[in-house]
């Protein structure tokens, strides 16, 4: 007796649950945002991007420059434009150089998952303390 109520019970609960909607407050939200949890926080440092007054594209872009000047001045002036072409030879050597050099280095919730190893910079400062 006691089973059957129970049993009555637990379909009519099932019944309910599939003739209604669904409720927009408990639809899961899509997969594309991340939990709150995984958000980097507003106030953790984020990685300083290094600002360089020199580029190797600005160097390529003014030894261009020297180069046409060269060309277009009345007065055929060939060691400019032999300095234009060969600071444009610099650049995209420097900028190979750059690519070789550097690895993307990854990030977790706003900070560098492995240390930057030292510059020469930084280690002729230590070994200067030393």
């Amino acid at each position: 007796m006691m089973k059957d109520r129970y049993e009555q019970e637990i379909e009519q609960l099932l019944s309910e649950l599939e003739s209604a909607p669904p409720d927009p407050a408990r639809v899961p939200a899509p997969d594309d945002v991340p939990p709150p949890d995984d958000q980097p926080s507003p106030f953790t440092p984020r990685p300083r991007r290094r600002i360089r007054l020199i580029s190797p594209t600005k160097l390529a872009l003014a030894g261009a420059v020297l180069a046409v000047l060269g060309l277009l001045l009345p007065v055929k002036v060939t060691w400019l434009s032999l300095a234009g072409l060969v600071i444009m030879i610099a650049a995209i050597g420097w900028m190979f150089i750059q690519r070789l050099g550097s690895q993307p280095q990854q990030h977790w919730r706003g900070r560098p998952v492995a240390e930057e190893p030292p510059g020469a910079w930084q280690r002729l400062r230590r070994w200067l303390a030393k």
